[in-house]
């Protein structure tokens, strides 16, 4: 009797698309990270691969799924981690599901610069870009997902974005895998859910090849989106903006259309959520704003400050003020403050802060609070003012004491009588995004 022929590998490249590094793998247990868990491995990707479960605590046997996951990867000796998380549901299920497992992933990412891999496929890419049309999204939204991407500073890989998921379902089935099947998958309150059951299937009776024409529109709106990338990066270089401040006098030389792709590309570079028309017109609005307005537009959960003419992008737990006091004896690590973080070493948006010998106090900075500097009992208020501190972030940073004598106030200085040969210089290094 004759064998059967071999089938050829579902991606037979998978290993030369695989970007350089570690790889973490977003893991559900269901059809699709099953079987790129597979592949993957089947590539010889194993030795870089480690693989994430993210328990969203949504389903009565939501402990059991993560043990048959850990389970499955063990089988294959890789490294696996379960991380279970807490859905906020006020921004509805779907939303809350996706930022609290991005969050985990990403956080989890960067402990070792890991490239995030996902089972994405071009079903969901079709879905994707259905939802971001009925939400009224413009020429990035409608880009949907890319093969490879960058997102808060992590590189994102779906290596299975152009292939349908009835591909993926009869190359898991001819290789005898075994998943778990989310009953949630089949709630039709749910949106993605209801395109998928009731929208999509329409949709392909009546155009043969939908999925496909959509991922094309996906991929036309990803060329056009670059093309507004490079429009908005040279304007950006006009405009003085930066990742940390966006200045707002540069906004009036530029046509209204121009101005909205700037701002939209500045938020997305630093990692926000997408504004709406209404909120981007009302940061667009800040340019009539007073000379000393501080004002602030909020969105999910971030926010935008104005401060002296220019526009601070911060999530909005980063402007909760700091309170309390905190030691630092001779010798011993920086104590941990809740946003900005004490290092040796410098890093994107540092500010320097000396430390001076000795066992030493933290305390958060006050209206009235002076220094002695030369010669004089100087407010801390005005160094800052005259130094470019934002209001918020004067309510962050800490002074340091020695008993009852402030000696060092970041970015300021030292203290009279205090020697900075004597003193180890340190970072405040911002909160991450």
């Amino acid at each position: 009797m004759t064998s059967p022929m071999p089938q050829p590998p579902l991606i037979p490249d998978l290993a030369e698309q695989a970007p350089p590094g570690p790889l973490l793998l977003a893991f559900s247990g269901g059809l699709d990270s099953s079987l790129l868990l597979h592949l993957l491995v089947e590539a010889g990707l194993g030795p870089r691969l480690r693989v994430v479960h993210i328990n969203h605590q949504l389903q009565a046997n939501s402990a059991d799924w993560a043990a048959h996951c850990e389970q499955i990867v063990a089988g294959l000796a890789l490294p696996c981690r379960v991380v279970t998380v807490t859905v906020d549901k006020d921004k509805g299920i779907e939303a809350g599901a996706r930022q609290a497992r991005y969050q985990a992933l990403f956080a989890d990412a960067q402990r070792d610069a890991a490239t995030v891999i996902t089972a994405h496929h071009r079903d969901d890419q079709a879905e994707t870009l259905l939802l971001r049309l009925l939400r009224g999204a413009g020429v990035q939204g409608l880009a949907a997902m890319r093969a490879l991407d960058k997102r808060q500073g992590i590189t994102v890989w779906r290596p299975l974005l152009e292939l349908p998921r009835s591909a993926l379902e009869r190359c898991a089935r001819e290789l005898g895998l075994h998943w778990q099947e989310d009953p949630s998958n089949q709630d039709q309150s749910l949106r993605r859910n209801y395109l998928r059951h009731s929208i999509l299937p329409a949709l392909r009776q009546r155009w043969r090849g939908a999925d496909e024409i959509l991922a094309r529109t996906a991929r036309h709106m990803g060329d056009a989106s670059e093309l507004l990338d490079e429009r908005a990066q040279e304007d950006a270089g006009a405009c003085g903006v930066s990742a940390q401040r966006f200045p707002l006098a540069g906004l009036a030389a530029l046509r209204p259309a121009r101005q909205r792709n700037l701002l939209r590309w500045w938020l997305h570079g630093q990692g926000a959520s997408a504004p709406s028309a209404a909120v981007l017109a009302e940061l667009l609005a800040l340019q009539d704003a007073a000379e000393d307005s501080q004002a602030r537009v909020e969105w999910g959960s971030w926010a935008v400050r104005l401060f002296r003419r220019a526009l601070y992008l911060l999530p909005r737990e980063a402007l909760a003020p700091w309170q309390g006091t905190l030691s630092w004896p001779q010798g011993a690590p920086p104590p941990s403050l809740p946003s900005w973080q004490l290092s040796p070493t410098a890093g994107e948006g540092a500010v320097s802060l000396m430390r001076p010998p000795g066992d030493l106090t933290l305390r958060p900075f006050t209206g009235g609070t002076r220094m002695l500097r030369n010669g004089m009992h100087q407010r801390i208020k005005e160094l800052w003012r005259a130094a470019g501190v934002p209001p918020w972030q004067r309510h962050q940073w800490p002074l340091l004491y020695r008993g009852e004598t402030l000696v060092s106030v970041p970015l300021v200085g030292l203290a009279d009588g205090e020697e900075a040969a004597s003193c180890e210089e340190w970072f405040l290094l911002p909160p991450p995004r």
